[in-house]
C-alpha cells in the first residue's frame, strides 16, 4: 500500500503537466492568434522541465532579434547584457546556434549533446561560465519551431543540470506540437492581414476556429488533404475532420462549394463573381476529400 501511494505521488506532477499541455493545446486551437503566446509556452516549458527560466527568440533577415524572457525577474540583473550578447555574439559563440547554423538541422538539442566539431571544449566552457553568471541556465535545451534561411524561431529552456534521455524524448514530442502551432499562427496571421477585420468578424459569427480557417485557406490554394497535413504538421485524418466541420458551418458539401461560399461571405478574397474565382483543382482528391 505504501509503494502504491509513493508511486502515485511521483506520477502526479507528470499527469498534472500533461493535462496543462492538453488544456493549452485545446485553447490554442480555438484562439484567433496572430502572434506567439510566448509567455504561456515559456511557463509550461519551465514547469515541465523543472527549469528556472525560458526564452523565446524570433529573428527574420533584415530585422532585429526579438527576445522574450520568462520569468522577467530571473533576468533582471543581466537582461541588457544577455540581450546584447544574443544579438551580437550568439551566432559564433553559442554552442547550440553554432550547431544549427552549421548543419541546418532543426531538431531539439541540448548544449551537452552538441558535437565537439561544432563547439569545442573552449566554446562550451565559455558558454557554461556565462550561463552560470546569468542565473544558472548554462544547460540549455532548444526547441526550434521554424528554422529557414530567412526566419528563425525557437524556445530555449535553461537550467544547471543536463536533460535526461526521457526528457529529450518528451522535448521532441512537444516540439512537434509547437511547430503545428507556429504554422497555424503564421497561416491565420497571413489570412487575417489579407482578408481584413470584416472577414475576422464573419469567421467569429460562423464559429470557425483558426485551424479550420488555416485549412480552408490552403484548400482554396488547391492543396490536397495530404499537402495540407504536411503544411500544418497534422494527420490527414485530422485535416478531413477540420474540413467536415468547416463544410457544416458553411452549409456546403464539398471543397468547391466551400471555397465559393467562403469567397461569397468575405472569408476569402477573390474576383467576383465567385464561380470564376475558384482555383482549378485537377481530378479527385487522392485523400478522399470532396
Amino acid at each position: 500500500m505504501i509503494c502504491r501511494v509513493e508511486v502515485s505521488r511521483l506520477e502526479w506532477p507528470r499527469r498534472y503537466r500533461d493535462r496543462e499541455w492538453l488544456d493549452f493545446v485545446a485553447d490554442m486551437m480555438t484562439s484567433p492568434l496572430i502572434s506567439w503566446p510566448h509567455e504561456q509556452v515559456a511557463r509550461l516549458l519551465v514547469d515541465t522541465f523543472d527549469a528556472p527560466a525560458s526564452t523565446y527568440y524570433s529573428h527574420a533577415v533584415g530585422h532585429r532579434l526579438e527576445q522574450r524572457r520568462w520569468p522577467p525577474e530571473h533576468f533582471v540583473d543581466h537582461f541588457d547584457e544577455a540581450a546584447d550578447w544574443a544579438e551580437r555574439h550568439a551566432p559564433t559563440e553559442h554552442p547550440l546556434l553554432r550547431y544549427y547554423l552549421a548543419t541546418g538541422d532543426s531538431h531539439c538539442m541540448q548544449v551537452a549533446d552538441v558535437p565537439s566539431r561544432f563547439a569545442d571544449d573552449r566554446v562550451v566552457a565559455a558558454w557554461n561560465e556565462r550561463g552560470r553568471r546569468w542565473g544558472g541556465v548554462q544547460s540549455q535545451l532548444s526547441f526550434p519551431v521554424l528554422f529557414s534561411p530567412s526566419v528563425h524561431r525557437a524556445f530555449i529552456v535553461g537550467r544547471t543540470d543536463s536533460y535526461s534521455a526521457e526528457e529529450m524524448a518528451l522535448a521532441h514530442r512537444l516540439r512537434r506540437l509547437l511547430i503545428g502551432l507556429d504554422r497555424q499562427i503564421s497561416t491565420f496571421s497571413r489570412w487575417a492581414e489579407q482578408s481584413g477585420a470584416p472577414a475576422v468578424e464573419v469567421a467569429t459569427c460562423l464559429r470557425l476556429t483558426p485551424r479550420e480557417l488555416a485549412v480552408l485557406e490552403l484548400l482554396a490554394q488547391g492543396l490536397t488533404a495530404s499537402a495540407i497535413g504536411r503544411r500544418l504538421d497534422i494527420a490527414v485524418r485530422t485535416v478531413q475532420k477540420h474540413l467536415s466541420h468547416t463544410y457544416g458551418k458553411l452549409g456546403v458539401g464539398d471543397r468547391l462549394a466551400a471555397v465559393q461560399r467562403a469567397q461569397h461571405v468575405g472569408l476569402l478574397r477573390g474576383p467576383w463573381p465567385t464561380q470564376y474565382a475558384v482555383p482549378v483543382i485537377g481530378g479527385p482528391d487522392p485523400d478522399g476529400v470532396k
